[in-house]
């Protein structure tokens, strides 16, 4: 029973590294993001970290995609097929979500607002994610726990 003990707090303090630390290196890139676009860092990167698995998803690997943006993906280029676009780095990745966000009706609105919780229930609202209520709480607790 101690080992099962120790082997789940281990598991449970790695886990919590891993969110930390994906937190402190792309936290510099998301503040200076939300100083032009004007979407709060946390929200950036909260869905970013959920959105690739931390990073090591796939997608977020062979595709530098790390918001599961869906899109033009030259095979030819990337040397994986997916229905996920292809960004030749992580910052770009970043740089077309905000992009994207920008582009949809609901950003005039909420442009410079710090409520996290209602940018992420917008998002969510305006299709970003197949069940808006469950996806927004995750990506907030996620949030609330890594990123204030």
């Amino acid at each position: 029973m101690k080992k099962i003990s120790l082997i789940v707090f281990i598991s449970i303090a790695f886990s919590s590294f891993g969110q930390h630390k994906y937190f402190v290196d792309y936290r510099k890139l998301a503040d200076s993001l939300e100083s032009v676009y004007q979407i709060p860092a946390c929200v950036i990167l909260s869905i970013a970290y959920i959105e690739s698995g931390g990073g090591t998803s796939g997608v977020a690997k062979k595709l530098h995609n790390h918001f599961g943006i869906t899109g033009k993906n030259d095979v030819s280029i990337s040397n994986y097929k997916s229905v996920y676009r292809y960004f030749p780095t992580i910052r770009d990745s970043y740089i077309g979500f905000c992009n994207l966000v920008v582009s949809k009706k609901y950003y005039a609105t909420m442009k410079g607002s710090k409520d996290n919780l209602k940018w992420l229930k917008t998002i969510a609202s305006y299709g970003y994610a197949a069940d808006a209520n469950g996806w927004s709480n995750s990506i907030y607790n996620t949030l609330k726990k890594n990123c204030q």
